[in-house]
C-alpha cells in the first residue's frame, strides 16, 4: 500500500498556518460541539442585516447621488498628484511569490518568456514616473538655497514652459512651426522631473540625440534611425562568426537575467531588441567590447521611449510589445540606441580594461565619505569594508540595482539635465545616497550586518520624493566640493 494519502502529491508543501495566515476557523475541543453556539451567531447575524433584502426600505436617491458625486470628485482629485504625474507606470514592488516565480524562472530559463504577459497581475507602485501639473504636497527645504526650486507654483510654472516648448501650437489648434531650444533653459526646467508625456522628446534633446535647431531636429532625427538599421543590417549577421561569438553569448546570458521582475523584459521580441541594440554597440565601441552591466543602462530608455505609443492609463510594465505596429517598435529601439550609446561615450573608461573610471570614482567617493561623514566612514573601515566591495555595483550600474526603475528613471531626468550628470554628479549622488543609511548602517556592529544591509537596502517604496531628497543633497555637496576644488585649482594657477 501507498504511504501516501489519497489527493497528496510526493514533494508538495501543505500551507502553515501563522500570524500572517491564520487557519479559516478555530479547532473546537470536541468536534461538532460548538455547532449550536454556531448556529445561533449566523442568526444573529441574519436578523442584524434582514433589512437589505427588505424591498420595502426606500432609498433616499439624493443622498444616494450626492454620495457618489463626493466619492468621484475625490478619485479625480486624487489624480492630480506629482507622484502620478512624474513617476512612471511599471511595476516594481512586487509580491513574495512574484519574487520566487521571477527567481525560480532566472534558474531554469533557457528561451525567453513568450510575450503574452496577460495573467500578470498589477501592482501599486508602477515603473514608469509620472509628474502632476501641479505639486500641492508639502516638502522640507533643500539642503541649500541655490539647489533648483520644487513644488507648487514654481512646478506649475515650468510645466507651462516645457508644455509650450513641445507643443509647437498644437494645443490652440493651429500650427506653428517648431522652435529652438535653448538648452540651459532646458537643463533648469527638467532638472526636478519631467512630466511624463514630455520626457521621450525631452530625453533625446537632453541626450544630443536630437539636435537644438529647429529646423535640423526632423531630419537629423530621420537620419539617425535609418543609421542604425543600416548598422544592423551591415553588422548583426557576424554575431555567430569566431571573433564575435563570445561577445554574443555573453549578450543572450545577460537579456534574460534583466529586470526578472518585469514581465516587459521577458518577452521575446523585447529580448531580440536588446540583442541589436548591444551587439551594436558592441561592435561599434572596440576599445571596451560589451560588458556586463551595460544591458540595465538600456532599459530605462526603452521604458520611456515605449511609453510614447501606448497610452497613459497603461502599465508599461506589463505591456505586450508585440501589439504594436513593426514601425513603432523600430523607432523605440533606433532611439535607445542612439540615446545609450551618448551614456556610454560619456563614462566609455568605466568599461575599458581594469575599468578605471569605476576605480577612480570609488576611491573619490571614498575620499568624499571621509570628509562629509567621518563617522560612517570610519565605522566601515573598522569593521573591514572596503567601498570597492559595495560601490563597484553602484558605479557599473548607475545605481539602477539599488533602486527600482520609476526612481532610476525619475533620476536620470536630472542626470541628463547635468552637463556631467552620470560621469561626475553621479559621484556625488552615491555620497548622499550612502548617507541616507549612515545610522543604519553605524548600527550594524560586524562586517556581514553592514554588507547585508549595503547589499539589500529599503528602497522598493522609493520614488520622486526620495529622489529629489537624494539630488538635492548631492547638489549641495556638489556646490562645496566641487567648487573648493575649482577655487583650489585657480589658486594655483595664479602668479
Amino acid at each position: 500500500m501507498s504511504r501516501w494519502s489519497a489527493g497528496s502529491t510526493p514533494g508538495s508543501v501543505k500551507p502553515v498556518y501563522g500570524a500572517r495566515y491564520p487557519p479559516l476557523q478555530h479547532a473546537s475541543p470536541t468536534k461538532g460541539a460548538d455547532i449550536p453556539g454556531r448556529i445561533s451567531k449566523f442568526r444573529d447575524y441574519e436578523n442584524s442585516v434582514s433589512d437589505a433584502w427588505d424591498t420595502r426600505v426606500k432609498v433616499d436617491e439624493t443622498l444616494a447621488s450626492a454620495s457618489a458625486a463626493k466619492v468621484l470628485a475625490a478619485h479625480a482629485a486624487g489624480k492630480t498628484t506629482r507622484d502620478e504625474e512624474i513617476m512612471p507606470p511599471v511595476s516594481a514592488a512586487p509580491t513574495k511569490n512574484s519574487r520566487q516565480q521571477a527567481l525560480q524562472r532566472l534558474a531554469i530559463q533557457k528561451e525567453p518568456l513568450p510575450s503574452s504577459v496577460s495573467a500578470t497581475p498589477q501592482t501599486a507602485n508602477p515603473i514608469y514616473p509620472k509628474l502632476p501639473e501641479i505639486s500641492d504636497q508639502p516638502r522640507s527645504a533643500a539642503p541649500i538655497a541655490s539647489a533648483p526650486p520644487y513644488g507648487g507654483d514654481r512646478d506649475q510654472t515650468r510645466f507651462a514652459r516645457l508644455r509650450r516648448l513641445f507643443s509647437n501650437g498644437k494645443s490652440s489648434g493651429r500650427s506653428s512651426p517648431p522652435v529652438d531650444v535653448d538648452l540651459d533653459k532646458l537643463r533648469e526646467d527638467c532638472w526636478m522631473g519631467i512630466p511624463h508625456k514630455l520626457r521621450p522628446q525631452a530625453w533625446r534633446l537632453l541626450s544630443g540625440y536630437l539636435p537644438t535647431n529647429a529646423e535640423r531636429r526632423e531630419v537629423t532625427l530621420q537620419c539617425k534611425r535609418d543609421e542604425y538599421w543600416h548598422y544592423v543590417e551591415q553588422y548583426f549577421h557576424s554575431r555567430f562568426e569566431d571573433q564575435n561569438a563570445d561577445t554574443f553569448r555573453q549578450i543572450n546570458i545577460d537579456i534574460p537575467r534583466m529586470c526578472p521582475l518585469i514581465p516587459l523584459f521577458q518577452q521575446k521580441m523585447v529580448q531580440e531588441m536588446f540583442e541589436r541594440i548591444l551587439y551594436i554597440w558592441a561592435i561599434r565601441h572596440p576599445a571596451s567590447g560589451y560588458v556586463q552591466g551595460i544591458n540595465d543602462l538600456v532599459t530605462p530608455f526603452f521604458v520611456v521611449f515605449l511609453s510614447e505609443f501606448i497610452p497613459q492609463d497603461v502599465e508599461v510594465g506589463s505591456f505586450d510589445v508585440s501589439q504594436l505596429p513593426l514601425e513603432q517598435c523600430q523607432l523605440i529601439e533606433a532611439d535607445s540606441f542612439w540615446c545609450v550609446s551618448a551614456l556610454l561615450d560619456s563614462i566609455q573608461d568605466n568599461y575599458t580594461f581594469a575599468q578605471p573610471g569605476i576605480q577612480r570614482k570609488v576611491l573619490q567617493l571614498r575620499h568624499l565619505m571621509s570628509r562629509v561623514d567621518r563617522p560612517l566612514h570610519k565605522h566601515l573601515e573598522s569593521n573591514g569594508i572596503e567601498y570597492l566591495q559595495f560601490a563597484f555595483r553602484w558605479m557599473n550600474n548607475l545605481l539602477m540595482r539599488e533602486i527600482p526603475l520609476r526612481a532610476t528613471i525619475r533620476l536620470w531626468d536630472t542626470y541628463l539635465s547635468e552637463p556631467d550628470g552620470f560621469m561626475q554628479f553621479h559621484n556625488y549622488v552615491c555620497a548622499a545616497f550612502l548617507r541616507t543609511w549612515s545610522k543604519q548602517l553605524q548600527a550594524e556592529k560586524d562586517f556581514q550586518g553592514v554588507m547585508i544591509l549595503l547589499q539589500n537596502l529599503p528602497t522598493q517604496s522609493w520614488g520622486d520624493r526620495e529622489i529629489c531628497e537624494l539630488t538635492a543633497d548631492a547638489f549641495s555637496l556638489q556646490s562645496v566640493f566641487d567648487g573648493a576644488r575649482r577655487h583650489l585649482s585657480a589658486q594655483a594657477a595664479s602668479p
